[in-house]
């Protein structure tokens, strides 16, 4: 069975022990996430994509994520190489604004209504030709993947760096939320259980419409499995102490935490 667990917190822990090398952050928004990659990876290569012309802009102008030397790429991971159409959402594209709205842009036109504020050119990448020409064409990858109903393509488009890629965090959905031709988690799983990945753990039940699910490779585990067994138990454990501490905190603080921490009730 699948563990329901905290995933962001899970992948953290875990690119210490896997001695990840370098870590593509797909769908990157505004490189928080990959600010964190490189505090547990202070050697490491850390690339960020972020096609979305707005959010780009921030990202290019952010001083820390040039002082930690994050690599950002104004492209869209795909499994085609080409120039595509971005359907970027109306939202407040400033540092303070929603990053939950600020993240919708997508390439599929968005099923759920959201207003536009432009069609923008982009384009598209195989991860596997970026990464093949990194600084680290040998190196150990983990992949975080965030693009808004492309998850098939984005891995299809890395089918060539799999073998050494020791495990991937997906946003996946389970019904077509985002575009109505979009593929979904079993299409994902399908193709990962392929390239000989284990979903280990995901941060809501499957039934739920929109998940985040951590793939391991299946030998690594076999090889780590006290190291897993650990990590999976402890995070099962936080998350259930959590959930039970939130609904006795105030109201503001309920919240604050209920936007860090993954499942939890606001």
């Amino acid at each position: 069975m699948t563990a329901i667990v905290n995933t962001r917190r899970l992948f953290l822990r875990l690119l210490r022990p896997f001695e990840v090398d370098a870590v593509c952050d797909v769908g990157s928004m505004d490189g928080s996430d990959a600010l964190q990659f490189r505090r547990m990876l202070p050697r490491a290569e850390i690339i960020a994509l972020e096609p979305n012309p707005r959010n780009f802009e921030l990202m290019s102008a952010d001083s820390r994520l040039q002082r930690h030397r994050i690599r950002v790429l104004p492209l869209a991971a795909s499994d085609r190489e080409t120039n595509a159409q971005l359907f970027v959402v109306r939202a407040d594209y400033s540092p303070s604004g929603n990053p939950a709205l600020r993240g919708m842009s997508s390439m599929h036109r968005r099923s759920d209504g959201s207003p536009l504020a432009e069609v923008a050119a982009v384009q598209t990448i195989r991860l596997d030709s970026l990464l093949a020409t990194s600084g680290r064409a040998a190196a150990r990858l983990a992949l975080w993947i965030d693009t808004e109903g492309m998850a098939f393509e984005t891995i299809s488009g890395a089918s060539g760096v799999l073998a050494r890629t020791q495990m991937l965090h997906v946003e996946v959905e389970t019904v077509p939320c985002i575009g109505a031709q979009q593929r979904l988690l079993p299409d994902v799983e399908r193709t990962l259980i392929e390239h000989g990945f284990s979903l280990v753990a995901a941060d809501q039940p499957q039934t739920s419409i929109q998940l985040n699910a951590l793939f391991v490779r299946a030998d690594l585990l076999h090889a780590r499995a006290a190291l897993m067994r650990w990590h999976l138990e402890n995070a099962r454990l936080r998350r259930h102490v959590v959930r039970a501490a939130v609904p006795l905190l105030p109201t503001r603080l309920r919240r604050f935490l209920s936007r860090r921490v993954n499942a939890l009730p606001a």
